[in-house]
Formats: structure tokens, C-alpha cells, sequence
């Protein structure tokens, strides 16, 4: 007798007699006959239950754990769900027994099209429910895929799979908040989660341990956001002796063995590449979506001679003028772009640093506003403008101005990116390109103070190496992005393999050689014992499978995530230490540390 599981039999086991394990999903009692959906991850198989063996099977309820043996029978033609893998057949079952009794559940975890849904909420509660669903099963198996087919790659290309401490010394000084955790033996002594392996990855290339990766637990104590979590998972790798051209190949294959084995389908290589100014200038990003057009276009000389009072004064004090068109059909039937959403996106482009936004559309050939006044004040200018951006009757035309350039290629970026996700018209379901050239700082526009663009590590390019001591701001670092569909998949860099340089950085930062030292000091150390050229990248591997499986939100494919509030609803965490415990065991007071929960 062969044991089966809930997806596995059809036409090929008629007649014989198997054994089943699972959870009754879904009961119909139809007198005579109760007829139970079994289900496992694997899938659902109708059970008979007629006769003696029915009244056994009459006290099971929803989500009952049972085992049923019986004979594997040919369904009647007009009960036949051609949709399952196991709906030409079903089990008449012979003798059942009961493992385990379930309460009833809090919510549905039959497949019907979200139709059933309920509150996510209530969901991440009950998350062992919530993974019973069948949708909830596609997203972890399809996850698991996809880590299975990348690890796969990186083992066949001759990669160590290492793992590097979790418990580790804070670097606050050079990144988001940590978690930290008290030590027990070493009172008043704390440790840290690391927010990414890097200083332990480089480490391994100073130990001669090359083309290292991890699937690695990450961890920030960030402020809550709709799209993160506090923990999460990097497909991190770094290699020695090797340059960016080599790091981009390794990831380009990993990407493309999980499209094959995960989704059964080619990604062409190589993925497009762009610079960081480039892309800056065209979409007003550096993550720039490019599943569509709307670039941004300099119009700053066609509206010079308009009688628009917002923009003539930009243009009087210096500033530019940047406008962008979609073919967003407005004013049709359907049209997802209506007046109510035009005017909430320009009140939310303010948050965005834009003074002032303008929107027209066009009708026929000409330029419309709400109101007119404002088309009629660019009637001059109207139709020039409309050529440079290739707009046509339909089409949506935004403009911004503004003295600072990069206040206006941002804004303009974000409100792009609304516009265009809001019109959902992409010409490719994956778009992927490569960003490269950022600069090695960010520079305060307030204070004029360095930060590293990306991280303090990122080597400069030897052509702007030059100008670390005298202008910084111009230096490049050896560093790239890979972007799809608008988000960052994750970052990556040529390591400085030089203690002097590395100190230099540092210093840029505003750091001083004390901080250096006490921060920094095991890895100016480690670098000082012969250092290879290494460099490495970190793939965020929860965005990458939601992404490949078309889906927006992260949760879905985190097997215990957090809610919106960082909050683990399943067991209840994070929860109150009690002052006696902290003392006790760590040495640590409250000191007035008042609960807000």
C-alpha cells in the first residue's frame, strides 16, 4: 500500500489502495455521502466516505488532522475538476482515523481568488494558519526555488558557502541603528546584529578564503517602512583578484539560473547598463524604473518666452525647467488618470522638496489644463514643447521647476514613478539594468559634510583617486547597483585594499583617528597583513522573489514576518524585560524607561 500525499495521485493509481495524511480543508454532507477535501502542501484530494465508514468520518471538522486508507476511484464525469492535478479521481475510503482536532479557524484557507481574504493583521497572528493557504505555499515554495537554483550556480562556479558571526562589535557610526545585545558575562558589554557581513566577508578575502557567499541574516533597527523589515535575508558574495566585470557576470548568472529553474523561463544577458549621472538626468533616479518611457527633457528654453509667471521666475533666477510626458489616455473611458489623482500627486510632490507642479493633457493637438488659464498661459510655447516630448492627443504632460537641479531630477523621479506605476502600461515584464559611477560621498547641501554614498569601504576609481584631499565631492568609487523595475535588488563595490586609504576615507567622513581606532581598528589591522584587490555584492533576497513572482508585498514571501510596526504578531514579540531580570542578569537599569506599548 503506498502512502500518498495530497497532490500526488491520478488516473495512474486507479484501483489502488493507498493511505493519506492531511488537514480536512472543506466538508459537504450529502446524506448518504460526506465527501471531505484533504489538503497538504501539496495540493487537495477528494475523499468518499459512504457507509460504516462515514460514521467514523462524521465527527471530523475543518482543518482535522486525519489519515484515510481506501481504493483510488475514477470521479463521475459530471464532478471532474479539471483544474487539479487530482480531479479526474478521488479516494473511497474504507477506514479513517483522527490525528489531531483543530479549533475552527479565525479566517478561510480555501483558494478562492483573495475572495476570502482576511485582514493581514489577523493573518501574521495566525501565520501557521496563514501557511496552510495555497497561496501562502506557492510564495515559500516559490521562494525556496529560487534560493535553491542561485545556490546551485554559486556552488557549480566554485564558491565556499561560509557563514560569519551574528554576534558582532558595533559600527554605529557608519550606518542605520543596530540591534544590540547585552552581554552576561561581560556586564555593560554589548554586542551587535550585523546589518550585512561585509567587514567579516572582507576578512575571509584577507584570509585567502575567495569567492566566498552566504545566504545571510541581516538585521537594522530602522524606522518602520511599508516595504522593509527589521530582518532579512542577503544573497551575499565576495571574491579576490577579480574586477567589477567579473562580479556583475556571477550575478547576471545566478539571476538567470533562478528565472530557468524557478520560473522556466531565459533572461538575456548582459542586462543593460547605465550611469548614475545618466540615469539622474533621464528618470530622476538612481533606481530608475525603466518597464516604461516618460523621460525626463529639458524645456527650460521652450518656456523662457511663455507667459507663466510660476516657471518665468525659475528660469529669471537660473534654475530649469524638466517636463515629462505619458500616455496615460486622459479623458478617456478607463483611464486610470483622473483630475482628483493629478491633483493629489501634486499636492504630495511637495513633500518631494517641488515648490510647484504643473500637469496638462492633450486634446486632439492641443494643450488643455484644469483650469485653462494655464494652458492658455503656454499656448505660445505649447505645441514646441509637445513635439520635444513626443506627446500625443491622450498623452499627460507634467512640468516642474525649481533652482536646485537635483531637488528638481528627485522630485520629478518620484512623481514619474507614481505616474507611470499608477498607468500601469510596461513594455517588459523584468527590467533590469546595471548602475555604475556613483560618487564615493554624498555631500550635505546644509552643512557640507561627507557621508559615503554607499558605504565607507567602496574603493575610488583610480582616475579621481586625485582629487580625495582637494575636492571629494568629484571623486567616482568602483561602485554598482542593480536595479529592477524601479527597485534596488541590491549593491555592490571594489573594496579598498589599502590601510592608509581606508583610514583617509574615513577621516573624509569626519572621523577621528580615536573613533577609527575604536571602530574600525580590527579591520585597519586585518588590511595591514597583505590584502588582496576584493569585492563583492549583497543581493536582497526577499525583494528579488517578490519581484519574480510579480507581487509587491515582502511579507508574503517571509515565512514569520513583522507587520508595519515591526511587530511579530505570531508569538507576540518584542515584549517587556522586567527591571529585576535586566538587573540581575546584565547589570542594566531601566532608569526610568517607561513601556509604549
Amino acid at each position: 500500500m503506498d502512502i500518498v500525499n495530497c497532490g500526488q495521485i491520478d488516473e495512474s493509481y486507479r484501483g489502488k489502495e493507498v493511505s493519506i495524511f492531511g488537514w480536512c480543508r472543506l466538508i459537504r454532507d450529502h446524506g448518504k455521502k460526506l465527501f471531505i477535501d484533504l489538503a497538504d502542501r501539496y495540493g487537495t484530494t477528494q475523499l468518499v466516505f459512504e457507509g460504516e465508514a462515514k460514521e467514523g468520518a462524521d465527527a471530523f471538522g475543518r482543518e482535522y488532522v486525519i489519515n484515510a486508507i481506501g481504493v483510488v476511484e475514477m470521479r463521475d464525469y459530471d464532478t471532474v475538476d479539471s483544474k487539479s492535478k487530482t480531479g479526474r479521481v478521488e479516494i473511497n475510503v474504507g477506514k479513517s482515523a483522527l490525528i489531531s482536532a483543530s479549533k475552527v479557524p479565525p479566517f478561510e484557507l480555501i483558494s478562492e481568488k483573495g475572495k476570502f481574504l482576511a485582514d493581514e493583521e489577523i493573518r501574521l497572528k495566525y501565520r501557521y494558519l496563514d501557511l496552510r493557504r495555497p497561496e501562502s505555499v506557492e510564495n515559500i515554495v516559490f521562494r525556496d526555488r529560487v534560493t535553491k537554483a542561485i545556490r546551485k550556480f554559486l556552488w557549480k562556479n566554485d564558491f565556499l558557502e561560509l557563514e560569519t558571526p551574528m554576534l558582532i562589535k558595533d559600527t554605529y557610526e557608519t550606518g542605520s541603528r543596530t540591534f544590540l545585545v547585552p552581554s552576561r558575562i561581560h556586564g555593560g558589554a554589548f554586542y551587535a546584529l550585523p546589518q550585512s557581513p561585509q567587514l567579516f566577508k572582507q576578512m575571509c578575502m584577507i584570509g585567502g578564503l575567495g569567492n566566498y557567499f552566504q545566504i545571510a541574516r541581516c538585521f537594522r533597527d530602522e524606522d518602520p517602512r511599508e516595504d522593509r523589515q527589521p530582518e532579512f535575508t542577503q544573497i551575499d558574495i565576495e571574491v579576490s583578484f577579480k574586477d567589477e566585470a567579473y562580479i556583475n557576470s556571477i550575478i547576471e548568472g545566478a539571476i538567470a539560473a533562478a528565472f530557468k529553474e524557478a520560473m522556466n523561463a531565459d533572461l538575456k544577458l548582459p542586462l543593460r547598463r547605465m550611469s548614475y549621472s545618466e540615469a539622474l538626468e533621464r528618470y530622476g533616479s538612481d533606481k530608475p524604473d525603466l518597464r516604461f518611457g516618460s523621460e525626463l527633457v529639458d524645456v527650460t528654453d521652450e518656456l523662457r518666452e511663455c507667459r507663466y509667471k510660476v516657471i518665468n521666475r525659475v528660469i529669471e533666477n537660473g534654475g530649469r525647467v524638466r517636463a515629462m510626458a505619458f500616455n496615460a489616455g486622459y479623458g478617456r473611458q478607463g483611464s486610470r488618470i483622473t483630475e482628483k489623482f493629478m491633483l493629489d500627486t501634486v499636492e504630495l510632490s511637495k513633500s518631494f522638496g517641488l515648490g510647484g507642479l504643473t500637469w496638462l493633457y492633450v486634446d486632439g493637438s492641443e494643450m488643455k489644463s484644469e483650469p485653462q488659464s494655464i494652458a492658455q498661459a503656454l499656448k505660445s510655447c505649447g505645441q514646441a514643447i509637445l513635439a520635444k516630448l513626443g506627446a500625443k492627443d491622450g498623452y499627460l504632460v507634467v512640468i516642474g521647476a525649481d533652482l536646485s537641479s537635483n531637488v528638481l531630477l528627485t522630485g520629478l523621479g518620484k512623481v514619474r514613478r507614481i505616474i507611470g506605476n499608477r498607468i500601469g502600461a510596461f513594455n517588459e515584464d523584468f527590467s533590469f539594468v546595471w548602475i555604475d559611477g556613483f560618487p564615493e560621498f554624498d555631500v550635505d547641501e546644509v552643512t557640507g559634510t561627507l557621508k559615503p554614498a554607499h558605504n565607507p569601504f567602496t574603493s575610488p576609481t583610480p582616475d579621481t583617486m586625485q582629487y580625495l584631499d582637494t575636492k571629494p565631492e568629484l571623486v567616482i568609487g568602483r561602485q554598482y547597483d542593480l536595479v529592477l523595475n524601479g527597485y534596488e535588488l541590491g549593491s555592490g563595490s571594489i573594496r579598498i585594499n589599502d590601510p592608509a586609504l581606508q583610514t583617509k576615507v574615513l577621516r573624509k567622513m569626519g572621523m577621528s583617528d580615536k573613533a577609527i581606532d575604536e571602530t574600525f581598528g580590527f579591520l585597519i589591522e586585518a588590511l595591514s597583513y597583505g590584502a588582496p584587490i576584493h569585492g563583492g555584492m549583497a543581493l536582497g533576497l526577499d525583494r528579488l522573489v517578490t519581484l519574480l513572482a510579480k507581487k509587491e508585498n515582502i511579507r508574503d514571501f517571509i515565512l514569520f514576518p513583522k507587520n508595519k510596526k515591526q511587530e511579530l504578531l505570531v508569538d507576540g514579540s518584542p515584549t517587556w524585560i522586567s527591571e529585576k531580570r535586566l538587573k540581575d542578569d546584565y547589570g542594566i537599569k531601566h532608569d526610568g524607561l517607561k513601556r509604549t506599548d
